[in-house]
């Protein structure tokens, strides 16, 4: 029998989705299985296969999805009941279909034991065991064994739909925090939770380790007592020069957390890397304030340069000319100076140098 412990290992971890099909294939004397799901709102999903031969399964998806008459039948069968769908498989109307001359009978397909895990609006989840000749249909007993695990497996699914939706999400933060700012999350003894990639390439961290008492475990510890940003310098793994800014920020614990990955994070930092620059969305700035094509270009150097005389030597135009341009971009911008007007254009930092 399938152990319950597989399913919910399955549930939390999706690489083991095969190993758990390959199982239901082999404790139901199948010879190949499938299980997934799909979110049509997000337009996501998630499936898992054992045993279906890869020629076939081009076939399926390139000619005979849309000839397959038995899969309207089957998706009509009510939530969580197990189908065998060898009586359908009777019938004058799949007999004599193209899909079952040209795409069953050839791989000697005898039973299909289907299940619509979930049929609710914005996801739906299948189960489906396939036996082959020369094997028997599957039996009112099979069907009961399955129907023991249909629960659990319904709520497998559901489980891994909502890991999906957290990772979409904590994939929109991550890409909203910039490049230039990124992340990881400690436990209550400083041992690293979660780490961006890059920033962990770069500070030669990983997943489990614990901060020791060198430059970056002394700034996240320093961040932590003063409640405020530390900004340290410290060399990356080129032997580069690497300045950073810390930030940390408490996090209520999650009471289950050691049942599904461990201990629960504590703490969520965040390291701002200040030798980093930031692209500006200057095209954005100039829209929004209407300025011309000349005005734009003016502001651009002059905020690439932070140089107000050489203007007019860098875009080949007289000083007086760059200073009635800049003046028109202070008026347009309701700024009064260099330095409001630097102060407005840093707010438009991209999320990424270009």
């Amino acid at each position: 029998m399938v152990a319950l412990d597989d399913i919910y290992d399955a549930a939390f971890d999706r690489d083991r989705f095969p190993a758990l099909v390959e199982r239901l294939v082999r404790v139901f004397g199948a010879k190949a299985g499938f299980i997934g799901w799909s979110d049509v709102g997000r337009g996501v999903g998630f499936q898992a296969e054992f045993g279906n031969d890869p020629h076939w399964l081009r076939q399926y998806v390139e000619t005979y999805a849309e000839l397959d008459v038995m899969r309207p039948l089957l998706q009509s069968v009510p939530e969580g009941v197990c189908a065998p769908a060898h009586s359908l498989m009777q019938t004058k109307e799949v007999r004599e279909s193209r899909f079952y001359r040209e795409y069953l009978a050839p791989q000697g397909v005898i039973d299909n034991l289907a299940v619509n895990l979930i049929k609710r609006p914005g996801i739906m989840a299948h189960l489906a065991l396939v036996r082959m000749a020369p094997a028997e249909p599957f039996g009112p007993g099979e069907c009961e064994r399955l129907a023991l695990l249909v629960p659990h497996l319904r709520r497998a699914v559901y489980i891994q739909s909502h890991l999906v939706r957290a990772a979409d999400h904590a994939a929109v933060i991550h890409v909203s925090t910039g490049a230039a700012r990124q992340s990881m999350l400690l436990t209550a003894d400083r041992t690293v939770a979660e780490i961006d990639p890059p920033l962990a390439a770069r500070l030669r961290l990983h997943t489990g380790d614990r901060l020791g008492d060198g430059v970056i475990g002394a700034m996240v510890q320093r961040a932590i007592d003063r409640g405020d940003a530390v900004a340290v310098e410290t060399v990356d793994t080129d032997g580069l020069s690497l300045r950073l800014l810390c930030e940390v920020r408490s996090l209520e614990p999650n009471r289950f957390g050691d049942i599904a990955s461990g201990p629960a994070p504590t703490h969520a930092v965040y390291v701002t890397l200040l030798d980093q620059p930031r692209s500006i969305a200057f095209d954005a700035i100039a829209e929004l304030y209407r300025l011309t094509p000349t005005e734009l270009k003016v502001l651009r150097d002059a905020i690439e340069h932070g140089d107000l005389a050489g203007i007019g030597d860098r875009l080949g135009m007289a000083r007086a000319t760059a200073r009635t341009h800049l003046h028109r971009i202070y008026d347009k911008t309701a700024t009064r100076s260099f330095a409001g007007l630097s102060n407005l254009t840093h707010r438009f930092g991209r999320l990424a140098p270009e």
